[in-house]
């Protein structure tokens, strides 16, 4: 199960970057072809359509979105400095998009990485062995504060100490 939520969000950033890719080729190398133009403007609204399911995606593997420093003309020869967010504008201009991929293929791996990890007998040990701080990760207590950090280690000497217990009073059942 863990193998297929993270290979679909691996596949679904791939489709995004050759939506990109597609309205790239529509958009900046000149396409004179009316196909080429036409599908470019699918893409754009795909990629309009899903942005917010893409920051989403992004976001949950923990790379941060980077903030952009931006131009925008306001007329009369004006402008206006404005910092925008990568992931939320990455269709408006070349320089966003390089940014915008590399954070996309940066996510795009890491979903890679933990569906390969879904078939590696010490990744499920080490995540048993370590349950109650998956758990808590789980549920949102980051392990960065001093406190946090000490309940996390105190729930996991319990966790160990309770299943050594529940070992030892197994093996003196099946003894007798």
């Amino acid at each position: 199960m863990r193998f297929l939520l993270y290979i679909n969000k691996y596949l679904y950033l791939r489709k995004v970057l050759r939506k990109q890719d597609t309205y790239i080729d529509g958009k900046y190398e000149g396409a004179n072809v009316e196909k080429k133009k036409i599908a470019s403007q699918k893409a754009g609204v795909w990629i309009k359509e899903n942005q917010i399911e893409l920051k989403k995606v992004v976001l949950k593997t923990g790379i941060q979105d980077q903030e952009t420093l931006y131009m925008k003309p306001v007329g009369m020869g004006f402008a206006q400095e404005q910092i925008i967010s990568t992931l939320d504008n990455f269709l408006l201009n070349p320089e966003i998009m390089v940014n915008a991929t590399e954070i996309i293929l940066r996510a795009k791996g890491f979903y890679k990485i933990q569906a390969l990890k879904s078939f590696k007998p010490l990744f499920w040990i080490e995540f048993i062995v370590f349950l109650p701080k998956e758990l808590l990760k789980y549920f949102g207590v980051d392990e960065t504060p001093k406190g946090a950090s000490v309940m996390m280690k105190v729930f996991q000497v319990i966790y160990w100490l309770a299943s050594i217990f529940f070992m030892y009073h197994t093996y003196l059942k099946n003894i007798k």
